[in-house]
């Protein structure tokens, strides 16, 4: 693991958001884990969360177990933040950010898409 994804794994929810939206806004795409199935989910009690992450980097770290067999793969940050985002509302599946050994952030889909949309412009 590099010394980068080794420091924001440690840091608090709150600046690992904020450099999740940094990253994807930056590099202009979000990541998750797919399979010839479809894309990777996470059940939490009576909750589905659709985990994403910042980099290549932190998604390979979570193929193992429940999601061996995935591969990491971008999505376009527009595309996300416009299409996915209103999709996953609609169908109640909640987002987690940045999951990782048994914990992520879990954000409301119309801050995240603010979020995301703000840091876009920037650029």
């Amino acid at each position: 693991m590099n010394k980068e994804v080794e420091s924001v794994l440690k840091l608090d929810n709150r600046k690992k958001y904020e450099y999740f939206i940094h990253k994807t806004a930056a590099f202009w795409e979000v990541w998750s884990l797919r399979d010839e199935g479809g894309w990777a989910e996470l059940e939490l009690g009576e909750q589905i969360f659709f985990p994403v992450w910042a980099k290549k980097e932190y998604s390979d770290l979570c193929i193992s177990k429940e999601w061996e067999g995935y591969h990491s793969e971008a999505v376009d940050i527009e595309e996300f933040a416009e299409e996915w985002i209103p999709r996953l509302k609609k169908d109640g599946i909640r987002i987690t950010v940045m999951w990782n050994h048994g914990a992520g952030i879990d954000v409301d889909w119309d801050d995240l898409q603010n979020d995301i949309q703000e840091e876009l412009e920037k650029y």
